[in-house]
């Protein structure tokens, strides 16, 4: 069963191209995240909810 399965390739392609793309994606999505020479810009992003001054100009 499993033979007949496998032996069939054109049902497997798509998947593995699917899974390469998203992996590769994953992986330039990591790489970009990790950058150390982006610290300053993700710290500054982390203290934007706690700011006072970040609702000014916002009708209440």
């Amino acid at each position: 069963m499993w033979k007949a399965l496998f032996a069939d390739g054109s049902l497997f392609t798509l998947p593995i191209v699917g899974m390469c793309i998203f992996i590769a994606i994953f992986l330039a999505v990591l790489v970009r995240v990790m950058q150390r020479s982006r610290k300053p810009q993700y710290d500054h992003m982390s203290t934007l909810p706690l700011d006072d001054d970040a609702g000014e100009g916002v009708a209440r």
